[in-house]
């Protein structure tokens, strides 16, 4: 098969922000996706599978066994460590990391902007089939992937490792031109959580506070990836940032909010407290806001319960210990806040957090 040298062509992505610069003659990129349909399965004319749960279930008249998916699953390892080689690629950025259950013992700490090896990147995609591992995308300025739906691969290569896809078909892989990646153009923050940043905190809560003629306490949101694991919130005053800017994980985005308007409800009348939040921010379709539920205590570290907007009203088994609750809808997008990133060990920031982020 012949690749075009401008099918799906991208530029990699750019350096560290605020930290080491891009690199002036970047890499030039070709998007392809991987997949193990022919026309006729990827047309729909014959019935496949597409995912780990699969397994046993019949497709086609014939059944697909643990052994099989095995041997599709070593395939496209094979193909991405092929890929990876050709284009000189030995370490990734993990970007779009989602965590909705704790990560291996193996791989530690699973973050926006952390860098991995690429054996630990091949195992972390393999986990991923198999729903053993976060999800996540894999960026380098040599080669970018990431597992889309039903068992289609996205990757990204330099020029020099084209002569691969040669390969990766007579492996029994397909290769397909991808014009779907396009070139990110969403604004990304940039600020480092530094003392500067916390003291502009402090500053916002004290005016609040003098206007309210009572201490205002901010909502602040440290987020390290998207799911429900990746992230944890605080309630606090100005006396309490300090303690909160020394406990933030490396790469997290930082989100405060000091316009929020929280209702109290005894534990009876959070479901209705939840109902008349979510009605206050219904947007211009009829969907209303996610609305955040937290006990009245003395801790800073708010246990917080999510109630998505298209969830059930919340029940008394819902609920975290307490008898009284605060509660106010998730903030909207133009909500007032200060973000920032907390910058890694070496003082650069890796994670690229799109400015305004909600859940």
């Amino acid at each position: 098969m012949a690749y075009s040298e401008d099918a799906g062509r991208r530029t990699s992505p750019a350096g560290h922000e605020n930290g080491a610069g891009p690199d002036p003659s970047p890499v030039k990129l070709h998007s392809f996706c991987l997949c193990k349909y022919d026309e006729a399965r990827r047309r729909g004319d014959i019935d496949d599978w597409t995912d780990h749960s699969d397994i046993g279930a019949s497709f086609d008249g014939r059944i697909l066994t643990a052994e099989e998916y095995q041997r599709t699953e070593d395939r496209y390892i094979e193909a991405v460590d092929i890929l990876a080689r050709a284009a000189g690629a030995s370490h990734f950025t993990l970007r779009n990391v989602f965590l909705n259950s704790p990560p291996p013992a193996w791989l530690g700490e699973v973050y926006e902007g952390r860098t991995v090896d690429k054996a630990s990147a091949l195992r972390m995609l393999r986990g991923h089939m198999s729903g053993d591992t976060p999800a996540a995308w894999f960026e380098s300025q040599e080669m970018c992937m990431r597992m889309g739906f039903d068992f289609y691969l996205h990757v990204q290569i330099p020029e020099r490792a084209l002569a691969s896809l040669d390969e990766i078909e007579e492996m029994g892989l397909f290769v397909l031109e991808d014009r779907e990646q396009d070139e990110d153009e969403e604004a990304h923050v940039s600020r480092h959580a530094d003392s500067t940043f916390w003291t502009e905190v402090a500053g916002q809560l004290a005016a609040t506070s003098s206007a309210q003629q009572q201490e205002a306490r901010t909502f602040v949101v440290e987020r390290w990836a998207g799911g429900r694991l990746g992230h944890r919130v605080w309630l606090v005053a100005a006396d309490g940032l300090s303690s909160v800017a020394a406990s933030v994980k490396r790469q997290a985005l930082i989100s405060a909010f000091t316009d929020l308007e929280i209702h109290t409800a005894s534990r009876g009348e959070v479901a209705r407290a939840v109902e008349a939040a979510r009605r206050s921010q219904s947007d211009d379709d009829g969907d209303d806001a996610d609305v955040v539920i937290f006990p009245l205590t003395d801790d800073r570290e708010l246990r917080t319960v999510i109630v998505e907007w298209d969830d059930p009203l919340p029940d008394d088994g819902d609920l975290p210990p307490g008898q009284e609750f605060g509660v106010f809808p998730w903030p909207e997008e133009d909500a007032v806040r200060l973000e920032a990133v907390v910058p890694g060990d070496d003082g650069c920031v890796t994670a690229r957090w799109v400015a305004s982020s909600t859940l």
